[in-house]
């Protein structure tokens, strides 16, 4: 099989990537590549976030500038049916961002063969230049992978590792919202300026300027695979956002997605993360959903009935 590299064209690729990934992603029962949320989150969400991130009056052309830098430094391979077989990409394209100098080789199980060739290229492109290091993470089962990086001189990071949770659809309990709350979708009511609060105050940032801005919030609902039905937030009795989830579905694999999930801090342990959890997976088994994922191993996931399925480690690299 020949295979050639180029750049990515955002505007013929973002959709082909994401076919590729979600046809790819349980081809071998075992994730390879990036869940379809991933792909679109890291496009329409952290890019434009990121570009602004920590300003009092973001800059639009500081949040074009971060997605054009996410989709310059992304390799697409093909081979000689124009199909996609490879894609080399970052997810944070802010040089400040710990996640900086991190690269996703993402391929058909197939084209194992092509690995060396996608490292070449991460380590020509995506190095962090400030630390001289690059970051891969590799699935504890991606065995061809983690041979390659430990050829290369990679070393693990016992300390950094991402969890996959899984949950099969069964039986969900009733609602158990506070007498008072309820929950809302976007499609309800598209208040973003409400729920960037509480998106930023559920990761414990205070400081408007570190919530998303209302770009970033419009760039999420533009996301091909976004949906406003699937947006949730809990409203307290005064109205106020005190918790939120985002649900993905990805029909080809039957499979909810939660990205992210999170509670104000003053509203935490009232069971309001829980509640909108358990309605966002209403909704996705109402879709055709069988199985509900999530990129975390949080004990809160652990409590509600998913269980840990994958897991990976980030290796790492000085030049």
């Amino acid at each position: 099989m020949r295979v050639r590299l180029r750049r990515y064209k955002p505007e013929q690729d973002f959709l082909r990537i994401r076919d590729f990934l979600v046809n790819t992603y349980h081809v071998s029962e075992k994730p390879l590549n990036w869940r379809l949320e991933r792909w679109n989150y890291a496009r329409y969400f952290v890019a434009p976030f990121l570009g602004t991130y920590g300003q009092q009056e973001p800059n639009l052309e500081d949040s074009l500038k971060a997605i054009r830098f996410w989709e310059d430094t992304i390799g697409v391979w093909e081979n000689d049916d124009n199909e996609i077989v490879g894609v080399v990409n970052m997810e944070h394209p802010d040089p400040t961002h710990p996640g900086f100098g991190e690269a996703f080789l993402q391929r058909h199980p197939q084209c194992t063969f092509l690995l060396s060739e996608m490292l070449d290229y991460a380590e020509e492109t995506l190095i962090n230049k400030k630390t001289n290091a690059l970051h891969i993470y590799v699935y504890e089962d991606d065995e061809a992978l983690r041979a390659l990086v430990q050829k290369r001189g990679y070393e693990k990071d016992a300390e950094r590792a991402r969890y996959d949770s899984e949950l099969i659809i069964g039986d969900l309990p009733e609602h158990r919202l506070p007498e008072g709350y309820r929950i809302q979708s976007m499609a309800q009511e598209n208040n973003i300026e409400l729920r960037r609060e509480v998106f930023g105050r559920a990761f414990n940032h205070s400081d408007p300027a570190e919530w998303p801005s209302p770009f970033s919030y419009e760039e999420l609902q533009r996301a091909p695979d976004y949906r406003k039905e699937l947006d949730l937030s809990v409203l307290n009795p005064d109205g106020k956002h005190v918790a939120g989830c985002i649900t993905w579905y990805d029909s080809h694999n039957r499979m909810g997605i939660l990205e992210p999930v999170g509670t104000h801090p003053d509203f935490r342990g009232l069971g309001l993360g829980r509640e909108v959890v358990f309605e966002g997976i209403r909704r996705a088994a109402a879709l055709g959903a069988d199985k509900i994922q999530v990129g975390s191993g949080q004990r809160f996931y652990e409590q509600i009935g998913f269980q840990k399925k994958w897991v990976s480690h980030r290796w790492a690299k000085k030049f």
